[in-house]
């Protein structure tokens, strides 16, 4: 044993005279470094699948964002054709509304003006012998 400033230090801790190489041989083993070779065999292609899934999920996220994008202006077009029908529709039931309103309030108003121009008559008939009463009886006391 070696002292180095008042520690005591183990030969045997330092070397590997008498232990050998660690791994329990002094050859290493076979079975060691297949287990070895297994495990980077594992790991490289569990590294490789998980490359491959990133890729695939971006790439998949991208065409669902494509599709996403796609849906919604397919949803959008249709919607807007939807509404552009409606106010067309909508435009055509109103020219057509004020169509027949005119045409009502025009009826309406010839009929009003043939009544006033029946009433006009009949006053002219009804008056008529009337005021050639009154003009007759008016022009002999003038006489």
């Amino acid at each position: 044993m070696s002292t180095v400033k008042g520690c005591v230090l183990r030969e045997a801790f330092f070397s590997t005279a008498h232990t050998g190489t660690g791994t329990g041989s002094e050859g290493g083993s076979d079975e060691t470094f297949e287990m070895v070779k297994v495990s980077v065999a594992v790991f490289g292609s569990m590294v490789a699948v998980s490359g491959s899934i990133a890729y695939g999920v971006h790439h998949f996220d991208r065409n669902m964002a494509a599709t996403e994008i796609k849906y919604i202006e397919d949803k959008a077009a249709t919607e807007m054709v939807r509404i552009e029908d409606m106010a067309a529709t909508e435009m055509v039931r109103l020219q057509n509304k004020a169509a027949t309103d005119i045409a009502r309030i025009e009826g309406e108003r010839r009929l009003s003006e043939e009544r006033l121009r029946a009433e006009v008559e009949l006053y002219k008939y009804d008056l008529g012998p009337r005021i050639s009463y009154l003009y007759s009886s008016t022009s002999a006391l003038k006489r």
